[in-house]
């Protein structure tokens, strides 16, 4: 068919399939250049939307630290503030309770009688036993004590253990017994509250006085506890000095104790439900109980008739174990 055309219409044709396929490279490179551009402009979008997410995670970062420093300033400002108030109470009584000792030459005072019951298998009378109570406290204590409960009526006593953080008024409110959980002595909210004591408790009347406070990361309250599983901690703070309205005790500590706070269906020893009163078989119950838990042995003789106290504290080995820590001691003075 091409034998039949003329040497110009030919080259027409030529012409006109060069145009076409010029324009088609045009074409093609155009088509490039727009998809080159449009992959950049994504890149570009893509690059600002990363800078920008990652902007954001910077700047909430950034503010979740500064949230962090802030807590953790405020937590510790807290803490001096809660220190500082112990200090005012421990100067306004001018000193703390405890004393120098001789351990090997303590013994209860005669005029503290032991408990005597009808049946002292009946738990039923202990509330309506009869005891006579030591009225020979110092005057200094007197004049402490005085002072705490004239602040705050709510002051049972007050608890210390030398060379310690712990030095500490002890509260009780029966009807509401962890009224002071997060209060301070002066009643105002406060994360690492005061010592308070069991609700079981009886002045006077209790075989075992069970004081609960916080474990506080700064050591305040009974944050210095934990340093008990130390055996040369144990060994130099055995002490502890807990007075009352009626009398001015020693306590010398026979067990440390990592427990929990078990429910009533495990079948295992649940320590919390024995403060206040108890009868004979309760307390030796108790004693076996604790000493056979305890990390450390000691010699130390504790019979029916004893006047003890427990620290109680929260101690973790897991985050939810509902673990504690306590401290028993027996009255030797």
């Amino acid at each position: 068919m091409d034998d039949h055309l003329s040497l110009s219409e030919k080259k027409e044709i030529r012409r006109k399939a060069q145009e076409i396929a010029r324009a088609d490279v045009l074409a093609r490179r155009e088509a490039i250049l727009q998809e080159s551009e449009e992959a950049a402009r994504k890149q570009k979008l893509s690059r600002r939307s990363s800078n920008g997410v990652m902007n954001l995670v910077l700047l909430f970062s950034s503010l979740v630290f500064v949230v962090c420093i802030l807590e953790i300033g405020w937590y510790y400002y807290k803490g001096y503030k809660y220190d500082k108030q112990q200090e005012e109470i421990v100067s306004m009584m001018q000193g703390g309770i405890a004393t120098a000792f001789d351990p090997t030459e303590l013994e209860i005072p005669d005029i503290i009688e032991a408990f005597s019951f009808p049946d002292e298998g009946d738990y039923q009378i202990v509330s309506t036993a009869k005891r006579k109570f030591s009225t020979d406290v110092s005057d200094r204590w007197k004049e402490q004590y005085r002072y705490l409960s004239s602040a705050n009526q709510d002051c049972f006593g007050y608890i210390e253990i030398p060379d310690s953080r712990i030095s500490l008024p002890v509260m009780f409110t029966p009807k509401s017994p962890e009224h002071y959980l997060y209060r301070n002595f002066s009643g105002s909210y406060e994360t690492r509250g005061t010592p308070f004591l069991d609700k079981a408790t009886k002045l006077g009347e209790s075989r075992n006085y069970i004081i609960y406070a916080h474990n506080m990361h700064d050591g305040s309250a009974f944050g210095t506890l934990p340093e008990y599983m130390h055996e040369q901690y144990y060994k130099d703070h055995k002490y502890i000095y807990f007075n009352t309205a009626i009398s001015e005790g020693v306590y010398e500590i026979f067990a440390v104790c990592k427990t929990q706070i078990y429910s009533v269906s495990s079948g295992m020893f649940r320590y919390h439900t024995y403060g206040g009163v108890l009868s004979k078989k309760e307390f030796e119950t108790y004693v076996k109980e604790v000493k056979k838990m305890s990390r450390y042995r000691s010699d130390l003789s504790v019979e029916w008739g004893d006047e003890l106290i427990t620290l109680s504290t929260c101690y973790h080995d897991e985050p939810n174990d509902n673990g504690r820590l306590i401290i028993v001691a027996k009255r030797i003075r």
